[in-house]
């Protein structure tokens, strides 16, 4: 079997387990992701295998066993009826129908999004060895995967109400994890360990602070998680061109007007009156 033909398989079977554990009581779903997540990593050892070398054993893993499980946190927000739609009422039948169509093109992007995922860890595990053409494509959608995965989790975590010092440090632990791995990608061939580790805890902790901060905010879940996802895209991508020592001035710009407009959309969508 060809190593395409694996990268398939493994998406296909990826969002299949996902999916089942949609079956199973709302009390084991969490254990039953983490589950999935366990497979996932096995499974993206089966297929990487003779490449993985010393810290690409976790470096290479971190993205799809994320992804699989902020993946499978936000599918249980997904809507479990879709009563009405652009002013139009449904019936129970169709409303469900409805949902359960949303709920299988979720998963068919899921599946979409793991063979991604799995097409760009292949080329870092051969970018660390040789020179390859693609290497900037991969990074770039490294970095878009990654900001994917860190919407659905800040998304979740505004969406459960937990206590602010709560969500900063699942915030923080999240975004060192995803942050340490982008940063570790910019040179696979003489990475700055003492650079990605200094970059990377002061990108998790500003990313903290900006989703504590959030929790005082009576902003809407999946806006506040956009905000504090653009907060981490504008430090991702200047740290990135600094740890690369490729600094533009309209790189810099792009980030913090991204970031500013995405600011000005949260403030002037939230209710400040209840």
């Amino acid at each position: 079997m060809s190593k395409r033909s694996k990268f398939v398989l493994v998406a296909i079977l990826s969002g299949v387990l996902l999916w089942l554990t949609e079956l199973a009581s709302i009390d084991y779903r969490l254990g039953l992701v983490l589950a999935v997540c366990g497979a996932v990593y096995a499974l993206v050892v089966w297929v990487l295998f003779d490449d993985l070398k010393g810290i690409e054993w976790l470096t290479l893993m971190i993205l799809p066993v994320t992804y699989t499980f902020g993946s499978g946190l936000f599918a249980s927000f997904l809507p479990a009826a879709v009563p009405s739609m652009f002013g139009r009422t449904f019936s129970l039948e169709t409303s469900m129908f409805l949902s359960s169509l949303l709920r299988g093109v979720y998963y068919i992007l899921y599946m979409i999004g793991m063979y991604g995922i799995l097409l760009v860890e292949n080329i870092f595990s051969v970018a660390s060895i040789r020179t390859i053409q693609l290497f900037r494509a991969a990074r770039s959608a490294n970095f878009v995967f990654t900001l994917i995965t860190l919407l659905f989790f800040f998304t979740i975590f505004l969406s459960l109400k937990l206590p602010f010092f709560v969500v900063m440090i699942v915030s923080f632990v999240i975004s060192c994890t995803l942050a340490y791995v982008n940063y570790w990608s910019v040179d696979l061939k003489n990475p700055d360990y003492k650079q990605i580790s200094r970059f990377t805890l002061a990108t998790a902790w500003l990313t903290a602070l900006i989703a504590g901060a959030l929790c005082f905010w009576p902003i809407k879940p999946f806006i506040g998680g956009l905000l504090t996802t653009s907060g981490i895209y504008a430090m991702m991508g200047v740290l990135e061109q600094r740890l690369s020592n490729r600094i533009y001035l309209e790189g810099l710009m792009e980030y913090l007007i991204s970031f500013v407009i995405i600011f000005l959309v949260a403030f002037f969508t939230t209710s400040w009156t209840g």
